[in-house]
């Protein structure tokens, strides 16, 4: 019996071994893939267009295709209270990569001295005040796998709603796909 637990013991560790290398490899890849992505761009046929459903104030969507193959997608969404940047890599048509940013104003971008005063306020909107936060998802196969947060620590994708964040994204990409091909 000791003989069989130590052998199954050595096969999940082996396993989860492999596991783990195949993922630091997929990471590696991805990696790769966004840098070949981001020297080429100056290469790539460049689309934009207003994308007013992204955002409450504006938006505009940017679109970097080699040939007929879309490479990038940037999102960008202006808000009153911030902006946010979301930028979807392909590889063969397929999401393996998005970094979202976010910009967290100090004040509405309307707030300067007049409206502080108005409220008791002694600060007017600054730019260089925002906040700025990103988030970076990793995807196998249009699979999430890995979730850094701000501060670059994993974010637990054994939670289910973490994972719908992910379809989220993936979700999101294939419409812009379909919106680009209009």
């Amino acid at each position: 019996m000791r003989k069989l637990i130590i052998t199954l013991f050595t096969l999940f560790w082996g396993f989860g071994f492999v596991i783990a290398q195949s993922n630091d490899q997929i990471l590696k890849n991805i990696r790769v893939e966004y840098k070949i992505i981001q020297d080429n761009l100056p290469s790539y046929q460049k689309v934009s267009f207003d994308a007013e459903s992204e955002s409450t104030e504006e938006g505009e969507v940017i679109a970097y295709f080699d040939r007929n193959d879309v490479k990038l997608i940037t999102v960008v969404g202006y808000g009153e209270t911030g902006k946010n940047m979301t930028e979807y890599y392909f590889k063969n048509q397929k999401l393996f990569f998005v970094f979202d940013q976010r910009h967290e104003y100090n004040r509405p971008i309307y707030w300067n001295e007049k409206k502080s005063q108005e409220n008791g306020d002694n600060e007017i909107f600054d730019p260089k005040k925002s906040k700025i936060s990103t988030d970076r998802y990793y995807f196998d196969n249009e699979n999430l796998f890995l979730w850094l947060d701000n501060d670059k620590n994993s974010v637990d994708l054994t939670e289910g709603t973490n994972i719908i964040v992910g379809k989220g994204f993936i979700a999101h990409a294939h419409k812009l796909q379909s919106e680009l091909k209009k």
